[in-house]
Order: structure tokens, then sequence, then C-alpha cells
């Protein structure tokens, strides 16, 4: 595959793609990997194969890469596959790039570049703007899934999988119909939930809060007004943000429910959960989006307050953070701990957005926040959370939420080597349990998941 180089940021530095498709075994370890800490990290991310055209940027652009690090009794091996996609194979057959960018004139592909998860026994890669596709452990794409046939357009790239019931909550999103759907798929991957409805205006809902009752999601004013060119969205504040509640059991749209509450923008909710008459959604808040209205970012917490309508909005942390998560085995239910990407570059470091100088771990109860800073030079992206298998909570009922570890590929400047790393969640200032040095670097990416291979490990991710 021949290489190519760019100086559009998005294809610099950490986010400069890779041009091989490797499997590297045995790999050196530094420190101790955990015991009993078998299964295979995945993540998704941007990595075009043929050089982009104009107008390419983070995050919306570049054929999805899955890169892969297995773990299996103290020992690692790494692989990386794109995902294979009918548009692809059309480049591949023609030696040349023949879709556009996003926010481009037509043709546009379905670049499966977003996320990567486990649902009803199948991998999915996933992007907003296509159908997903399947994958399977080795990497091997095995063809899009519309679901039966029940998908008629694209699917979210930020589907919530209930930890207690197996289902898979969805809100997809038409930009040029102006919809919304809801979609939910029981715990052995059938559609019994499908409902579309209108969207105050085009407005792109990239991720969603699961809760026991509903799931959540905030229409924030980022317009697409598509009178105005191609796919130009616009900052509309005026409009203020509209949260959207869709109770799970939802068949109509007449049960669904619109609260109004004040302008901003959110890519990713960490979490969110019910109790009585009150949803709390944790999230990344930025104040405006884009150059010229974007202020702030930071970690706040939302109180929707069901009985009276109202929307109180909490800062939890001033600093700017991103890719938020929690330990997958509370998603939906009240969280005590979030993790986040953290920025905090060094002086002379020039930051690239999603590629991140720290990690964060906030205590939602107490308030305190715990880092670990990257050494410099180097760059982590969104932590992942990967359950302590002596903690099971069917063996061990005083496991608790922290009890586990998280998982990031780390990029180094001016090095051609990677890093994976190990942290332990519940001490996470004192720095990687254990690194693992791969042969070539991995570039920063977007979303991953940690999928057990153990019986124990599989179940507390159900807890």
């Amino acid at each position: 595959m021949q290489p190519w180089h760019s100086d559009n940021p998005a294809l610099a530095g950490a986010f400069a793609p890779v041009f091989d498709e490797r499997d590297d075994t045995d790999l050196s370890v530094e420190g101790v990997l955990p015991a009993g800490l078998s299964g295979v990290f995945m993540r998704n991310g941007p990595n075009p194969q043929f050089e982009p055209g104009p107008g390419y940027a983070y995050p919306y652009d570049g054929t999805g890469m899955i890169h892969a690090l297995y773990l299996d009794a103290g020992r690692a091996r790494y692989r990386n596959r794109w995902v294979l996609t009918r548009e692809l194979q059309e480049e591949r057959d023609a030696g040349r790039r023949l879709y556009n960018p996003t926010f481009g004139p037509p043709p546009q592909a379905n670049l499966a570049n977003t996320n990567v998860l486990r649902h009803a026994g199948r991998i999915y890669a996933l992007y907003e703007g296509g159908c997903p596709y399947v994958i399977d452990d080795t990497l091997a794409t095995l063809g899009p899934d519309a679901f039966q046939g029940r998908l008629a357009g694209a699917f979210s790239a930020h589907p919530k999988v209930d930890p207690l019931t197996g289902e898979m909550v969805a809100i997809n999103y038409d930009l040029m119909a102006g919809t919304l759907e809801y979609l939910r798929l029981d715990a052995s991957g059938q559609v019994d939930r499908q409902v579309r409805f209108a969207s105050p205006w085009p407005a792109l809902v990239h991720d969603i809060g699961l809760t026991a009752t509903h799931a959540v999601a905030f229409v924030c004013p980022l317009v697409f007004d598509f009178s105005r060119g191609p796919a130009a969205p616009a900052w509309e504040p005026k409009r203020g943000t509209q949260v959207l509640l869709v109770p799970r059991d939802c068949t109509d749209a007449a049960q669904i429910r619109w609260i109004e509450a004040a302008p901003f923008f959110n890519w990713h909710v960490a979490n969110a959960c019910v109790e009585g008459d009150t949803i709390e959604a944790v999230m990344p808040w930025h104040d405006g989006f884009g150059p010229d209205s974007r202020k702030r970012l930071e970690l706040h917490r939302l109180r929707i307050d069901l009985a009276s309508g109202q929307v109180d909005d909490q800062m939890l942390d001033d600093q700017p953070c991103e890719f938020g998560r929690v330990n997958d085995a509370w998603l939906g239910r009240r969280a005590r701990y979030c993790y986040a990407g953290l920025r905090d570059p060094r002086p002379g470091e020039t930051p690239q957005p999603g590629a991140f100088e720290a990690f964060a771990r906030y205590d939602l109860e107490t308030g305190a926040k715990t880092v670990f800073r990257l050494p410099a030079g180097q760059t982590a992206c969104e932590p992942v959370f990967a359950a302590d298998p002596a903690a099971d909570p069917a063996a061990n009922p005083a496991a608790d939420e922290a009890d586990g570890y998280l998982l990031s590929f780390v990029h180094a400047e001016n090095d051609a080597g990677g890093r994976f790393i190990v942290l332990d969640a519940r001490d996470l200032a004192a720095g990687p349990v254990a690194t693992i040095r791969l042969p070539r670097r991995v570039p920063a990416g977007l979303h991953g998941s940690w999928m057990p291979a153990s019986p124990a490990g599989a179940a507390q991710a159900r807890r």
C-alpha cells in the first residue's frame, strides 16, 4: 500500500495514518499484566488508505481502521485491519480515492470509523453516516448489517448496551429529512422498538444517555441548514438546547417528551441515571461549537426534573476533558466514578483535538479528581475500563465499581514505535502497571471496547 503525506493537521502528528496491516506477537511487556486479564481491546478510528480530497476534517472523515490488542495469560499480541466497506473495496479496485470528505461535494462513503462494540455475539464497526459493519474477532470484515432489514438509514455511532437487560438502544438522525429515530434491539439482536419522529431542527445527535426508564439525548443548537450549502452547520444559541426523553418501551412518537434547556453543545454522555423524578447526566460540556463560539469545555452534571420540567446545569470541573466513560457494568445506573481524557499540555506543546496529555478519574460523590499525566510528548485517547477479573461480584460480594483497569493506546512524538498502557483505576496517579511496546505506532483514534474472554469478566460487564 503506497504511503502518502499530508500537511493537514487532522492527518499529521498523532493522527498521521499508517499504511500496513500487521500481526505482531509476543510483544514486550514492561511491568506486569494483571492476572486473569484476558480478552481483546479494540479501538476504531480514521485512517484513510488513499489521500483524501480538500476539506478533510477531524473527527468526521477517514476510513475506519480497527486496532486490536489481545491479552492472554500475561502475553500480548497486536493486529490491525481496515474495515473493508463497499466503498473502500471500490477505491482499492480503482487504485485511488473515489469518495469525498463529509462536508465536500458528493459522493460520500460509509467510513465505519467511529466506534467498535460487541452486542448479541456480533462485533460492530459503527459510523453515524451509514449502516453498521460486522467484523469478527480476527478483524475480518463480514459485511453490513441492517438488522433484518429494519434499518432504512444510518445507525448511531454511540448506541448504549444495558448491562442488566442486554438491550442495545440508539437514537439515529437524518439531517436531510430533519428526523430522529429511536431504535432498540433486544438481547438477541432483534429490533423490538422503532419509532421515527421529527427533530426540532436538523441536528446531529452523536451520543445518548441511557437510564433504567429512558433514552436521553440533547438536541443542541448546531443547525444544519442545507439552503446555506452542503451540510453547512451554524451555531444558533438563541434556539436553546432541547432535552429529548424517550421511554425505553416507546412505541409511538406521542410518548416522547421534550424539555427546553439553555444552549450548550455535547459530543458525548459519560453516563446517565434516574432516581425518583430526576434524571442525571454527566458529560463533557461545550459552551458553543467551532472556534468562533466555543470558549469553554468542562465536565458538567445536568439534573432534569421530570415533575417541573426544569434543567439544572452544574459544572464539576473547568479543565477541558472529553471521551468520558464509566465502568460499563454501572452504565445507566448511578456510577460513582467517571474517567476522561484530560487536556493538560506542557509549555510549548501544541494540543491536537482528540489526543490527550492526561487521564482523570472523577469521584462524582466527593468531587475529588485524580490525574495521571503522560510523559512529555505522549498522548492517549479514550480511557476504556476493563473490570478486574479477581473482583467478580458473583464470587466477591465486596467487589467495587472501581475494581479494574483503564486501557489505551499511546502515541509518542517522534517515535516510530507504539505503546499500550494498563492503569489501575483504583490508583490512577501511580502510573501504568504495565506498558506493552509495539513495533509500529498506533495513530490517535476515536472509540473502543474491552471484550473479556472469560465468563467471569463477561458477567461483571453485565453486572
